[in-house]
């Protein structure tokens, strides 16, 4: 899965992607058009993992990784045209985007506006992703007109139609809205699929504070002045954020407590792009190798089994179930066995997160 960061000039995006990553990028990277995207890859902290390498001491213990991505800075007003164009591919393969937004005032870094207005630069991103769709729509439509001279009468019907639908959404482009993937049928996003539509993605914000303002609620001062934005939103204070995630574990744990922090920036945003990018885990786990493997919610036994090897899949028998919540509270699988709760499932079981499954199959 792969994460991207997005923003403004001057937004604290390097930092956000510091402080996500633990890489220590230099913040000012970005310094034109010719700066490569800052790539990091993140293990998704699990502790349920954790507790089955601790009982099985395996040779190799696997985490989830999310790839994240930070590219250069969306230039105002310029739709895909300010943006990079060696970016813009990667940019539209992304799953998910993280469009990171500034709280914080600092007269060493000027704000473009000048003035620093979180929701206002939260609605300006929005509005550079839907101008910067809306050139690929209007493309889109100009080859269908090309097309529909050369088609046939039966190919003229399909390219009508899909012509009516995609001015439909140029027009919700053209209002600065995100498409709102729920009311398009599977013919409509058939037609869009390839598209790589940035309002189409899971989209998140981080609001980039100074630690001063910790504790005031600058996401939900945000979310209040933007009603209509349906995309959640936390706050972090990123220069903070970027020294924690450089600590190890136990400098962390004193660090966050002095400063009154539940939990790192890090944690919270890898759960936000797990439940928007509607993800769960399931686990396996043995003397070999104990991994964590994320599915789509609502994928079936199948599906797990070709996540982990496609012949599993191809000769799929059944998949033994133990859900993780039974390993924690008898410590170990054979108290599981004995409570009856260790299971036998067909292909069309749904995967739920935590289960811990073991794929029976013959090839």
């Amino acid at each position: 899965m792969l994460l991207g960061i997005v923003g403004l000039p001057n937004s604290g995006k390097t930092t956000v992607f510091n402080a996500l990553t633990g890489a220590q990028i230099e913040t000012t990277a970005f310094s034109g058009a010719a700066a490569e995207a800052n790539v990091a890859m993140v293990k998704i902290p699990d502790p349920r993992l954790d507790r089955l390498t601790e009982h099985y001491n395996p040779k190799k213990k696997t985490h989830v990784e999310l790839k994240v991505m930070d590219f250069a800075p969306f230039q105002k007003g310029q739709g895909e045209k300010g943006f990079p164009a060696k970016h813009i591919g990667d940019l539209r393969t992304c799953d998910a985007l993280l469009l990171a937004v500034r709280a914080f005032e600092d007269e060493s870094v000027p704000h473009p506006e000048d003035t620093v207005d979180a929701a206002r630069d939260l609605e300006t991103l929005l509005l550079e992703l839907a101008m910067a769709d809306l050139e690929v729509i209007e493309r889109r439509i100009e080859r269908i007109g090309d097309s529909w001279k050369r088609a046939s009468k039966e190919e003229r019907v399909k390219l009508d139609r899909e012509k009516e639908f995609l001015e439909e959404i140029a027009k919700v482009l053209e209002a600065g809205e995100v498409i709102d993937s729920s009311k398009l049928d599977d013919d409509q996003k058939t037609m869009i699929r390839n598209f790589g539509l940035l309002t189409l993605k899971p989209l998140m914000a981080a609001i980039n504070i100074h630690e001063d303002d910790l504790g005031a609620d600058a996401a939900g001062k945000v979310r209040a002045a933007l009603p209509g934005a349906d995309l959640p939103i936390l706050d972090l204070a990123g220069k903070i954020e970027m020294e924690i995630a450089g600590l190890d574990a136990e400098e962390r744990a004193e660090f966050l407590s002095d400063l009154g922090i539940a939990e790192p920036a890090r944690d919270r945003i890898l759960r936000m792009a797990w439940e928007r990018l509607g993800l769960i885990v399931f686990l396996t786990a043995g003397e070999d190798e104990c991994r964590a493997w994320a599915i789509k919610k609502g994928d079936n036994a199948v599906t797990a089994a070709g996540k982990i090897h496609s012949d599993l899949a191809r000769g799929f028998i059944r998949a033994e179930v133990a859900a993780y919540a039974d390993f924690e509270r008898h410590g170990n699988m054979q108290g599981v066995k004995d409570e009856g709760r260790y299971r036998l499932e067909g292909k069309d079981y749904i995967v739920q997160d935590g289960d811990i499954i073991q794929i029976r199959f013959n090839v």
